[in-house]
């Protein structure tokens, strides 16, 4: 859908993009939702993987996508490891 704005369950062609997921944080403040959070006490949390969103507007499909993927901490994210075709 990211490219084509088509919905690839339906064929419908009007895509809603949602460029930021919403989330709340501990203190119940609204947050962008990401991948992975470094935590820091002395200074701001690094964020890293925005996720941003597709959504159909007829069958209410919805595709994630995350921003700068490659720049992932794949080693700093618990149970995460790298997939590859076989």
């Amino acid at each position: 859908m990211r490219k084509t704005h088509r919905c690839p369950k339906c064929q419908h062609d009007e895509v809603l993009y949602v460029p930021q997921i919403a989330d709340r944080d501990d203190k119940d403040r609204i947050r962008p939702l990401v991948v992975h959070v470094l935590e820091y006490d002395w200074r701001e949390d690094a964020e890293f993987g925005r996720l941003e969103a597709y959504i159909c507007r007829a069958c209410e499909y919805t595709e994630f996508y995350t921003d700068k993927a490659g720049a992932l901490p794949v080693h700093k994210i618990p149970g995460a490891k790298i997939l590859k075709a076989k």
